[in-house]
């Protein structure tokens, strides 16, 4: 994967400074098992605050978020206006999907 990583391989980059994107309510915990990890240095350099701030109301760059199917919808077609953006919503779109199968919701965790 170009933009994201999974738990094990956030592991065993021996830092923290990722976002955590957790399926279902947040609870708690960091780091589980089934997260995706996006690098803080990534988010930053493609001004992912912006599409994301765009598309969920009240997102926070330091706290849990949690996000919608109609959320999700709205980051999918606000990637649109961006190529970076869509790129990285394209990776993430399977670890949505499969999520969505078994959740309401996902957790994007701040920094």
């Amino acid at each position: 994967m170009k933009y994201f990583l999974n738990e094990a391989e956030r592991k065993e980059s021996r830092s923290t400074c990722y976002f955590e994107f957790q399926k279902g309510e947040f609870r708690h915990k960091h780091w589980l098992k089934d997260s995706f990890c996006l690098h803080a240095d990534v988010f930053d350099t493609l001004m992912l605050y912006y599409l994301f701030s765009g598309a969920i109301e009240g997102f926070c760059y330091y706290a849990p978020n949690e996000v919608s199917k109609e959320q999700w919808n709205n980051l999918v077609e606000k990637s649109k206006e961006n190529e970076h953006w869509k790129n990285v919503i394209e990776e993430l779109k399977p670890w949505v999907e499969e999520c969505f199968t078994e959740y309401v919701c996902f957790t994007i965790c701040g920094i």
